[in-house]
């Protein structure tokens, strides 16, 4: 072939290329050799020696040393750092709550992540639970309830530093089991005890009676004997039974029973259950350490402690064990913590 045809044909080849997808991407930059013929080496575009995917996602923060994040597999650890990455810092200022472990100058951070920490490992919550449980958790730490105690029962100084309130119901089974262990903690720290009546009417037809049978004994000075009689014969508080137990207590029969039955018990416990509610109660027993909740007896002890070494106090030892599967009154049921079922309905007379 001529040196004219040969010429011809390569340019025919290069339009045809060019006019194809995979060419398209053809090297510019490449010099044309000067002669082409049979055994002529066209060279190749260099072959680059890594491909570029995209950008490798950011390492994983790391967390700080005030969180434990104990026995959490990956994936529980993955999202733990997720959420403090993802909210507030709860002490106010304009950071994530991981920025402020880091920075190590919010008192609450570390107790908060260390509940985030039960959220997803022990009690095995996903992500979406453990971010509510994490902002009810900072409510609770960050509001301050102001409860009258009022004409209430109570055990314990008048002066004391610390007051504790409790709203319970004398058919809640986690409410007598949490007698022996409050007590234990409040002579502990010698602090003062209210006792509000919070009956969970829809579920516990005897509550009320009962609570109104607390407040007739408490107007003859027996409360506590009957707030522990009560608790002691859980299953037996018809109005028979409760009449039984006062003149067990020695109270006057005639009183008691006109008592029970007056507008004056009945609005005593409502009393109670307005303020109950107004507080945020929604089941029992809730506790209120000077104004601020707790729904465990291991966070009544730590509010107790803060409170006390707020006030200038002396602080004792901490009890070792505050819960209410205390041994002496035997272990916490398999079931949920009595809750609240709804509205409370209208109070239930008790038995004449």
């Amino acid at each position: 072939m001529s040196r004219k045809g040969w010429m011809a044909l390569v340019v025919f080849a290069v339009a045809l290329c060019a006019a194809s997808a995979g060419c398209k991407h053809a090297d510019s930059t490449r010099a044309a050799p000067s002669e082409l013929g049979a055994s002529a080496a066209v060279p190749l575009a260099a072959e680059p020696t890594a491909v570029e995917l995209g950008t490798a996602p950011p390492a994983r923060p790391e967390l700080p040393k005030s969180v434990d994040p104990k026995d959490l597999d990956d994936k529980e650890r993955k999202i733990l750092v997720d959420i403090l990455a993802e909210q507030f810092d709860p002490c106010g200022k304009t950071r994530s709550m991981l920025d402020a472990l880091k920075a190590g100058d919010c008192a609450i951070a570390p107790k908060l992540a260390a509940r985030l920490v039960e959220f997803l490992g022990p009690q095995g919550m996903g992500k979406a639970q453990a971010v509510q449980a994490l902002l009810r958790e900072i409510e609770r730490i960050n509001t301050v309830v102001p409860i009258d105690i009022g004409a209430s029962p109570v055990r314990g100084p008048a002066d004391a530093k610390v007051k504790i309130v409790e709203f319970s119901d004398f058919e809640c089974p986690f409410c007598r089991r949490a007698i022996v262990p409050l007590e234990k903690l409040r002579a502990h720290y010698n602090v003062l005890l209210s006792y509000k009546f919070y009956p969970l009417k829809l579920s516990h037809p005897n509550a009320e009676g009962a609570a109104r049978a607390a407040w007739a004994a408490h107007q003859q000075g027996k409360f506590w004997e009957m707030h522990d009689t009560l608790f002691a014969n859980q299953d037996k508080l018809d109005w028979p039974a409760v009449q039984g137990y006062a003149k067990k207590l020695g109270l006057d029969g005639k009183k008691f029973a006109a008592d029970v039955q007056s507008e004056a018990s009945k609005a005593a416990v409502a009393a109670d259950e307005k303020a109950g509610e107004a507080a945020g109660v929604d089941g029992t027993p809730t506790f209120y350490v000077n104004g601020r909740k707790a729904e465990t007896l291991g966070q009544v002890q730590e509010l107790v402690r803060e409170a006390l070494q707020a006030a200038g106090a002396r602080v004792p030892e901490p009890l070792a064990a505050v819960n209410i599967a205390d041994p002496e009154v035997g272990a916490a049921p398999a079931e949920a913590p009595t809750v609240a079922p709804g509205p409370a309905a209208p109070a239930a007379e008790p038995a004449k």
